[in-house]
């Protein structure tokens, strides 16, 4: 988390939270954005029990589609793994875990471009 240290970071796939709770040990603010609703509800909870809830903004919706209208200092992506057939995948990038979707979006460079 000291590595990503800034004012502003989204964690792309929150999941249960845990990143987003380090991120806001650090951080002044962390926009923690997850598509499943009962994961977000458990990253909320999570939060609230260590103490960091008030430095997390909370967004269920997909990160991609989302992405245009976001602005932050660094994005932090780790995506769903998808399970073991990564393995046989020939290519595992971010763009063969979203399902095609990541090369679509231009807007990760712009989200933070360095």
């Amino acid at each position: 988390a000291r590595r990503c240290q800034s004012d502003v970071i989204i964690d792309a796939f929150t999941g249960v939270g845990g990143n987003a709770i380090q991120f806001a040990r650090t951080c002044s603010h962390v926009i923690a954005i997850d598509i499943d609703a009962s994961r977000l509800r458990l990253a909320r909870h999570n939060a609230a029990v260590y103490g960091v809830a008030d430095r997390i903004e909370f967004i269920h919706g997909d990160f991609l589609a989302l992405a245009p209208r976001l602005a932050a200092d660094v994005v932090f992506l780790s995506p769903p793994w998808g399970g073991p057939d990564y393995t046989s995948a020939p290519v595992f990038d971010l763009d063969t875990m979203m399902g095609g979707r990541a090369a679509r979006s231009q807007h990760l460079q712009r989200l933070a471009p360095s």
